[in-house]
């Protein structure tokens, strides 16, 4: 007699295997196989099941049966599909019942086979495909002797178990491009240093200014914008930049915790060669789950996603790059792989899981950034990841010692020669000494990467480096040491004419300020020896600037024998310890200290 689902009017068949059925079957596996079984349907590990009576009940549960159906590529679900139908009509016949087709079993029994299936499907699987993929169902206890579960039964009870937009088939890799080794090198060792470069750059400008956190969490949009203007990229890089200096532990969070600054991993990590810094940048967006993609977008709560919020992530992230990882290892070597190939590929390879295709694009765009890919093709460093990530290398450190070794082997000799033209633009033939790097990175704007490297002077670079510190005849003397000619007087000029204009406001820290209206007053306090840990200077007549906190400044006057108060901006006099407790948060901030003096 026909059954009926309670969950749902979904038709169950006689001839669907039951509880019973799926419990004989799992007792009948070896130890062995029941482990596998368990390892392929991990839903069902949790809580223990106390006999196989009990376990099968849970796997032929529609819920678990639909866990179990993400893990079915598209010829297994189009083989289940077939059983379902033939369970419900009988083998070979149609819904509309026109009758069983020539050669099919006449006895509707679960021992069709895989001949029924392969004669159905012809044309669009082999019989081989056909018989792998109803093992495969066996295994998962999809299926007992041909006979779909109940559970699978229910679940294609709301349409087909295969998306009708899905190919049975992955698209073929003969019609990708081809690139020659050398040129997939040049492009991903490019990548590799310009990432690094990003990232050493972002936490410079972070450490000048650090990216306050919004109330909501997250940093805004100013603080994004701001870095996109230091890194010279597109806001979409810059978020993706600053979630992977997050993710490699190179950023955390200032004393009050109100705001992202450069961690005290980032000396160490600043101090190690390039493909070092490299290789823990990979290794940290190997196991991320953030989602920079999604920055801009509206969450849940309709709130807008903002760069390093919490809910900038996604569990599936991982899973979904170790699978692009996985497909760029199976092409050929030198295939440049593209989105919508990859987005096709895994769709039939997961029909019932599906990934964004804008999250494929994204994450394909962060492995070409990161140098794993050249122009799409896999590198030798993105060869070494995807392997780690098959299993093939489980410790952490091999892994970052093997993804260094295999940059340094891909990079070109580093050139120390810059050729310095009088229109203010200069060209290094190569890729950069670290030394020659770094001095380009400070005074000059890049035009153009590639084979060689273009840069130009311009009044504003000059002018970062002076900030930065350099000297005008230091910074000459450094250029002239690369330069196999000597440098162009456009350049001489403008350096020493930025020198001229530089310095003309100068700015200093202040922490606390004094004012005493009597000269002989401040003339004593500036030659007090016992005051000197004050930091005390004269800004102007009866106003003295100090370097310590307000609370010190305070203490230390009394000591002297003085007697002083505290007012507001305005020139009112306030209670002290209103005014100490205001800026108590304030002083600790800026002067460094773990506790207020």
């Amino acid at each position: 007699m026909t059954k009926v689902s309670r969950q749902q009017d979904v038709r169950i068949p006689p001839t669907a295997a039951d509880v019973e059925s799926v419990a004989a079957a799992l007792m009948a596996r070896s130890d062995r196989e029941v482990a596998a079984f368990l390892a392929a349907r991990p839903d069902l590990v949790s809580p223990p099941s106390p006999s196989f009576t009990a376990l099968a009940a849970r796997a032929v549960g529609r819920s678990s049966v639909e866990a179990a159906l993400t893990q079915c590529d598209a010829p297994a679900l189009a083989v289940a599909q077939c059983l379902v139908r033939d369970a419900l009509t009988g083998p070979g016949e149609s819904a509309q019942g026109d009758g069983p087709e020539p050669g099919a079993p006449q006895d509707g029994g679960p021992e069709a086979g895989a001949d029924h299936l392969v004669r159905r499907l012809a044309g669009e699987l082999d019989a081989d495909v056909v018989t792998e993929r109803l093992a495969f169902l066996e295994r998962l206890a999809l299926t007992v002797a041909g006979r779909p579960v109940t559970g699978l039964v229910e679940a294609a009870g709301d349409g087909d178990l295969l998306p009708a937009d899905v190919s049975l088939s992955a698209p073929k890799a003969a019609g990708l491009d081809v690139l020659d080794a050398a040129t997939v090198s040049a492009e991903a060792c490019r990548h590799a240093e310009e990432v690094v470069r990003l990232v050493s750059v972002l936490l410079e400008e972070w450490g000048r200014q650090g990216a306050p956190i919004l109330r909501t969490g997250g940093v805004g949009v100013r603080g994004l914008n701001r870095s996109a203007e230091a890194l010279h990229v597109s806001l979409a890089q810059t978020a993706t930049v600053i979630e992977l200096t997050a993710g490699a532990g190179l950023l955390g969070l200032d004393q009050d915790g109100s705001a992202w600054i450069p961690s005290r991993e980032d000396p160490a990590w600043s101090g190690d060669p390039l493909p070092e810094r490299w290789a823990a940048l990979v290794v940290a967006w190997a196991g991320s789950d953030r989602a920079p993609w999604l920055v801009g977008r509206r969450g849940p709560d309709g709130i807008l996603r903002a760069v390093l919020h919490p809910e900038t992530a996604a569990p599936w992230v991982s899973t979904l790059r170790h699978r692009l990882l996985r497909l760029l290892l199976s092409l050929p070597e030198g295939t440049a792989l593209t989105a919508d190939f990859a987005y096709a590929t895994l769709s039939t390879s997961r029909p019932r899981r599906r990934p964004e295709p804008a999250a494929v694009e994204a994450l394909l765009a962060q492995a070409e950034l990161l140098g794993l890919t050249g122009s799409g093709a896999l590198s030798a460093g993105g060869r070494v990841l995807a392997r780690a990530l098959a299993g093939q290398v489980e410790d952490e450190e091999e892994l970052l010692g093997s993804l260094a070794r295999a940059l340094a082997a891909d990079l070109p000799t580093p050139v120390g020669v810059l050729l310095v033209q009088s229109d203010l633009t200069a060209v290094v033939p190569g890729r950069p000494t670290p030394e020659l790097a770094d001095l380009l990175e400070r005074c000059t704007r890049v035009e153009s990467r590639g084979g060689a490297l273009t840069v130009r002077f311009t009044a504003e670079s000059v002018r970062a480096a002076l900030d930065a510190g350099e000297l005008p005849d230091r910074l000459l003397e450094r250029l002239a040491r690369f330069s196999p000619g000597p440098l162009p007087s456009t350049l001489t000029s403008l350096v020493h004419d930025a020198a001229r204009h530089h310095g003309a406001v100068r700015v200093r820290a202040v922490v606390s300020v004094l004012r005493a209206p009597d000269p002989a007053v401040t003339a004593g306090l500036l030659a007090d020896r016992r005051l000197s840990d004050l930091g005390l200077s004269e800004l102007a007549p009866g106003v003295l600037a100090a370097s310590a906190p307000v609370g010190q400044v305070l203490r230390e006057l009394r000591a002297a024998g003085l007697a002083p108060v505290l007012e507001d901006a305005d020139g009112e006099l306030v209670e002290e310890s209103d005014v100490l407790e205001r800026y108590r948060d304030e002083v600790v901030a800026r002067c460094g200290i773990r506790e207020f003096v």
